[in-house]
Order: C-alpha cells, then sequence, then structure tokens
C-alpha cells in the first residue's frame, strides 16, 4: 500500500501509521500495532492498484492532492513534491499558507480567491497559475479540484490533481509564434497561401494574399460561400478542371490561368498545388499557392512580340518573315517575295545621322504600309532592307507593275526635320514555287535578283530568272578563282595611252589590269574589282599592278626608250592603308624609279570615303613627286569645296559625259563648267572616251588639255605600248 505522508511535524513524539487512499485519505490509523491479517489479501490488490494509479500519474505529470478544511492541512501524492521540487522525506508543514506562499506574488490573490470560493460554496474549481519551486525556479501548473461536503452542508475537504502545463505552454507559446511568423511572411509574399480539407470539404486556411488577388473578404472562401472556380475564367475552367485530376495521383501541378476578381478585371493566375495523402495514400489535404503574374504576362507577351517585330517601325522582322514563309511553302501556298533595298541609305546617316536615318524609316514604312497593306504584309528585314509577301500574286506583268509603283513611290521626296530627302530603291522579285520550293531557296533567288538590280545601276526592279543564278554562281566562282589568281598572277595589263590635244604626242598611259581567267578568257575590271574590294583583295591587286608598272618603266630606262608616266587607280581601301606610302617609295627604289613617272589616279567617290586618309595621301603623294589625276569628274558630288581640299594635278572628265556632249545640251555645258572650274584651279583637263573627230574638234575648241579614246588608240597590252613609246609615235587617229 502507498504511504501517502503527512507533511507536518506532530506535535507529540509518537509512533503512529496512517494507511491512506491514493488521495491522501487516511483510512485507519492505529497505535502499537494493528492486526491486519484479515486484510493482508486485500491489501495487496489495493497496493497494485494504487502503484498503476502513481506510475499513470507519472506519466502524465498529474499530482494528486488532498485537503482537509477542519485541519488546514494539504495531503499530496509522490508526484506532488515531484512538480514542486520538495524532499518527501523531510517533513515539512503543508498548511494552505504555506502552500499558498509557493504560488507566485501576482497569481496568489487570483488563486487565494477562488480557493476561498470553492471551500466556502463547494464550486468546482479550475485555475492555471504560477508556482515558485523549492529550487527557485518557476513553473505553469492547472489545477482542478471538487469539494466535498459533510452532513451539514459544509464543505469538509477538497481534493484535486495539479499538473505541470510548463512544457505545454511552451510549446504553445513556439507554435503561436511560429503561427504567426508564417502569417507574417505570408503577408509580405507578394503571393496567395491557401489550404483545403477534403474531409470537411472547404477551405480551412487563406493568406491575405489571396484577398488581394481576388478583391473579396476571404471569409467568403473559408466559410465556402464562394468557391475559388467561381473566380476562374469560363474559358480556362475546363482545362483547370482537367489539370486537377493529376492530383489523385499525389502529382504537384503547376498550371497557370486566368480569373475574373470582383471587380470583372481579368488577370493571369499562376497556381502551384501540392497534394498531402495519408499513410494510406488517400488524398486528406490540398496546399497551394496563387501568384497574380499578369504583368509578367504582359512583359512575356511584349517580349514575344518584339521577337517577331522591329522595333523602330514596329513591322515583323526578319524571323516573322521566315515563320511565315515556311507556313506558306508548307501549305503549297502561290505568292511573291519582294525585297526591296534602299540605295544609298549609308548616306542619309553618314551626313545627317542616325536620328535623321531612323525618322526616314519610319516614314517610308508609313508611306509604304498605308499604300499597300490590301495587298500584302511588308516586313524589316535590315537596316535598309524590307521584304514584301504578296498572296496569290504571281503574273510578272503585275509584279513588274507593283514593284514599279513602290519605287516611284519610295522616290517621292521626304521632309524631315527642315531636311528634303531623295532616295531611292532596288527590289528582288521571285514567285513561288516558279522560282523556288523551298524557303532558303527562295530567300536566296529573290537575292540574286535583287543585287542584279543594284548591279544595272539601282533605282530599279528585277524579276528572278534563271540566268540570274548562273551569273551569281560565276561570281561565288570568280571569288574562289581571284584568291589563285593573285598567287599564281594570272592579271596582265593593258595601256591606254593619253595624248595631248593639239599635237597627238602620247604624253601618258593609263595602266588597266585584266584578268586571263582559264575558263572565262580576259575579264575585265569593272567585273572582278568590285569582288576583289568585298572580298578585301583589293590591295594586293593595286599593289601588283604598281609593281608591273615599275618593272615596264625599268625596261625601258635600260633601252634607253622614250619614257611616259603611268597612272594606276586606287581604291578607297588602299587609299587608307597607312602603309600606302612606304609600299610605293620601295617600290620606286627596288626598280630605280623617278616618282614623277608614276601617276595616281582616285575617283570622287574615293574621296569621299575616305577624305582625311585621302588629303594626307595626296598630300604625301606629291611630296614626292607623283601626280594626281581626279577621275570619272562630274559622275560623283563634283563639289568645288573638293577640289580646294585635294590638290589634284588632272580632272578626268567621264566617257558619259564626252559621249553624249555633242547631243545633250545639259551634258555640253557640264563639259563646259568642268572646263572654266579646272581653268580656274590651274588644273589640266583629260578627256576620257573620246571616239569621234567632231567630239576632239569640240574639245580642241574648248582648250581641253589631253585626250585618251579609242580615237587614237584602245588599251593595247605591253608588247604594243613598249613599240609605242620607244618609236616616239605619234597618234594622230587610231
Amino acid at each position: 500500500m502507498s504511504m501517502l505522508k503527512t507533511l507536518f511535524k506532530p506535535e507529540k513524539k509518537i509512533t503512529c501509521k496512517s494507511t491512506r487512499t491514493v488521495m491522501g485519505r487516511p483510512m485507519d490509523t492505529t497505535g502499537g500495532f494493528m492486526d491486519t491479517a484479515n486484510n493482508a489479501k486485500d491489501n495487496e490488490t489495493i497496493l497494485k492498484i494504487e502503484k498503476s494509479l502513481d506510475m499513470a500519474h507519472e506519466v502524465a505529470n498529474i499530482a494528486s492532492w488532498d485537503y482537509e478544511t477542519d485541519r488546514d492541512y494539504v495531503f499530496g501524492s509522490e508526484a506532488l513534491f515531484s512538480i514542486l521540487g520538495m524532499n518527501q522525506h523531510k517533513m515539512i508543514d503543508t498548511t494552505y499558507p504555506n502552500m499558498l506562499e509557493m504560488v507566485l506574488e501576482d497569481d496568489r490573490n487570483v488563486f487565494d480567491y477562488h480557493f476561498q470560493n470553492t471551500k466556502k460554496t463547494g464550486k468546482r474549481m479550475e485555475l492555471k497559475f504560477r508556482v515558485k519551486r523549492a529550487d527557485g525556479t518557476m513553473i505553469t501548473v492547472q489545477l482542478r479540484a471538487e469539494a466535498i461536503k459533510d452532513e451539514n452542508g459544509k464543505v469538509s475537504r477538497i481534493f484535486g490533481v495539479l499538473r505541470d502545463i510548463s512544457n505545454d505552454l511552451l510549446k504553445e507559446t513556439k507554435l503561436k509564434e511560429s503561427e504567426e511568423k508564417l502569417e507574417k511572411i505570408a503577408s509580405s509574399l507578394d503571393v496567395g497561401i491557401w489550404s483545403y480539407d477534403f474531409e470537411l470539404e472547404r477551405m480551412v486556411y487563406v493568406s491575405h494574399g489571396v484577398e488581394a488577388i481576388t478583391g473579396e473578404r476571404n471569409e467568403l472562401l473559408l466559410l465556402g460561400e464562394r468557391k475559388w472556380k467561381d473566380y476562374i475564367h469560363h474559358e480556362d475552367l475546363e482545362k483547370y478542371q482537367s489539370n486537377y485530376s493529376k492530383l489523385r495521383q499525389a502529382k504537384t501541378i503547376i498550371h497557370q490561368y486566368r480569373i475574373i476578381d470582383v471587380y470583372g478585371i481579368e488577370k493571369w493566375i499562376e497556381d502551384r498545388v501540392f497534394p498531402i495523402s495519408n499513410s494510406r495514400g488517400e488524398l486528406i489535404r490540398l496546399d497551394g499557392i496563387v501568384q497574380d503574374i499578369s504583368e509578367r504576362k504582359l512583359l512575356e507577351e511584349k517580349m514575344n512580340y518584339y521577337a517577331f517585330h522591329d522595333n523602330l517601325t514596329d513591322l515583323p522582322n526578319r524571323r516573322k518573315l521566315i515563320e511565315v514563309l515556311t507556313g506558306m511553302v508548307s501549305c503549297h501556298n502561290k505568292f511573291s517575295l519582294l525585297y526591296i533595298d534602299l540605295d544609298m541609305f549609308k548616306n542619309v546617316n553618314d551626313r545627317l545621322g542616325s536620328r535623321i536615318g531612323d525618322q526616314l524609316l519610319q516614314e517610308l514604312t508609313k508611306r509604304l504600309t498605308a499604300k499597300y497593306t490590301n495587298l500584302g504584309e511588308f516586313y524589316r528585314i535590315g537596316g535598309d532592307k524590307f521584304a514584301l509577301i504578296l498572296r496569290q500574286m504571281t503574273e510578272p506583268s503585275r509584279l513588274n507593275l507593283i514593284g514599279r509603283e513602290i519605287i516611284d513611290s519610295i522616290r517621292q521626296v521626304f521632309y524631315i526635320e527642315g531636311f528634303e530627302i531623295h532616295i531611292t530603291a532596288s527590289i528582288g522579285m521571285s514567285i513561288h514555287p516558279t522560282d523556288g520550293q523551298t524557303v532558303e531557296d527562295l530567300e536566296l533567288n529573290t537575292e540574286v535578283a535583287l543585287r542584279r538590280a543594284k548591279e544595272l545601276g539601282k533605282n530599279r526592279l528585277q524579276l528572278y530568272t534563271e540566268s540570274l543564278s548562273i551569273e551569281t554562281f560565276k561570281l561565288f566562282s570568280l571569288e574562289s578563282d581571284l584568291r589563285k589568281a593573285i598567287l599564281l598572277e594570272d592579271f596582265i595589263l593593258h595601256y591606254q595611252p593619253r595624248v595631248n590635244t593639239l599635237t597627238g604626242d602620247v604624253v601618258a598611259a593609263e595602266a588597266l589590269i585584266r584578268w586571263n581567267h582559264p575558263l572565262f578568257g580576259l575579264i575585265s575590271p569593272a567585273e572582278f574589282i568590285p569582288i576583289a574590294e568585298e572580298s578585301n583583295l583589293i590591295d594586293q591587286i593595286s599593289f601588283w599592278v604598281i609593281e608591273q608598272v615599275c618593272k615596264v618603266q625599268r625596261q625601258l630606262i635600260q633601252s634607253g626608250d622614250n619614257i611616259v608616266p603611268v597612272s594606276v587607280n586606287l581604291s578607297a581601301k588602299t587609299i587608307m592603308r597607312a602603309d600606302l606610302i612606304p609600299t610605293i617609295l620601295n617600290y620606286l627604289e627596288r626598280y630605280g624609279i623617278e616618282p614623277n613617272l608614276l601617276e595616281i589616279e582616285i575617283t570622287e567617290n574615293t574621296m569621299i570615303k575616305a577624305e582625311m586618309a585621302a588629303i594626307s595621301a595626296i598630300e604625301k603623294l606629291k611630296e614626292i613627286g607623283i601626280a594626281i589625276s581626279l577621275d570619272d569628274f562630274g559622275t560623283g558630288y563634283s563639289s568645288i569645296s573638293y577640289l580646294k581640299k585635294f590638290k589634284v594635278n588632272y580632272i578626268k572628265i567621264d566617257r558619259s559625259f564626252i559621249t553624249s556632249m555633242l547631243v545633250s545640251q545639259e551634258d555640253a555645258r557640264i563639259v563646259e563648267s568642268i572646263h572654266l572650274l579646272a581653268k580656274g584651279f590651274n588644273l589640266k583637263v583629260v578627256a576620257e572616251g573620246v571616239e569621234t573627230t567632231e567630239q576632239l574638234k569640240r574639245l580642241k575648241q574648248l582648250n581641253c588639255h589631253y585626250i585618251q579614246g579609242y580615237l587614237f588608240s584602245k588599251p593595247i597590252d605591253e608588247e604594243q605600248f613598249l613599240k609605242i613609246i620607244s618609236n616616239n609615235s605619234r597618234l594622230l587617229y587610231a
């Protein structure tokens, strides 16, 4: 039997044994001895029961106690000593006043009030309060008590249980703090968090973020007055519901859909749903995160738009063109493709600035789309290059008509920020499927046609034909063969004499390069020089020509024959080379040639492209005694300012003016003006392309200094040239 000890010191020293219930209530008291033989078996059973109860109390951290009102004593179980941190073997008075002292001062009055009330009225007592243990530590306990009244209705005993709830409160506090922290985090996040309980068939948690998305109070969702699907856009509801079938397979889903909030505003939502299952694999809960991604969707739409559209003109771009062409070709649609390339657009940017250039492109786009959008779609596929798809239009005559209208439309003047801008365009055209059954072939052939339009003088259109591909293949072959020709020295020089207009004496010559191609025969410079410039081979060719001229001059010197200066044409790229002057000086020194036996010819376009480099080069060349000729004068800008900047020795009038000066008053005035201009600047004039005696007669009247043309001599090979020079021949007529 459990012996619940009294926690007070007896007034007299006597030997006694108290037998108490589990609540500490005395069952019997004997002095000296007590006969327990008859009760041994019963006592053993009771002991077992009490031990079991004590163990249960210990596990549950519960202590039992019993208070006798008449004696004002508190009796308790062993667990009570443990909870209060008291030594049960020390006899300590556990009178009510002493026990009350253990209650924390802040809680003491409240406890005493309730205890006295129970003592007085017999009312049940249940209270949480703090006590100070014997070791000075503080704990929180929960007390529950019942009162027992005697036959007179007076409370004689109060018994109950005491439980240490400090750990429970600590856990509750931490849980509350965690919940508050999570709620704070959830509130600070730009998302809504929710939880749905399948057993309750309703939302059990909805964060403030959801309210910001729907515009309605969360209580409506929590009370079930509103269902989440009520917000979903009707066009997305079916897809939304089909996605939810995956949750039965315990799969997390991430899906995007639209909702309509309480204000009628359409919003894009990203919804992440996490299924929670029990140990049997049954779905018991859904947790989710919803986020308003409307701005992201808008940004994605913009990014997707500009991935397929030009930022400046807002036209579809090349990427979009390929996509559309691919679709049309795969569907075997009939259509035409036009490439529109602006001629000399770079000059607008270089002279007026890219801002004006951009405005020009925008105005051009407005002009074209306003007039031709009903016929097809325009695309901007390059800096100054556009494309036009004409659906169901494959008649060449109709294409030519539209192409010519576009060219005429572009040619009309543009007024931008006070500038009057004139610009032209070249157009290449191809037809599907006639000119290409794949996108690649169609693009290539349209490009071939465009290149041909530019080669023919620009400001024109060209419909693709198979012969153009043959020419393109030839150009490709020429570029490849040109590199080999430089190594193998497959070039030859022809010389065209320059004669004195009055006497017919040969006073100089122009070196003209020819390419002796093994397959195509002699190829003129007009055909391969542009290829050489584009492929950066022009410098090697130019220096080869200079060296060959020096070799011929040395041969004339060694033979003691008459010697005249020979001119060489240089491109803008060669003029801009930093090693141009040292290279020329090296050749002159190597072959023992005087500088005045070499002349350099540059065109007006070369001066414009390499103005500063040309000025510097001309000054240095003249310093060492090399004369400079300004070739093709009149075909470029022919600005007087250029004649002031570039101190040249000769002006060469382009053959186009000489050819037509007797039939065109305009060209005749140009030739006259050039002579007057040259006289004013003290320059010598060379007329190129003189072929008739009538032209010669008129040039003599204008006091033209020198003549070059078929009337006197066509370009001749080296052997013939050496013969003419060595004989000091006078060329009257060829």
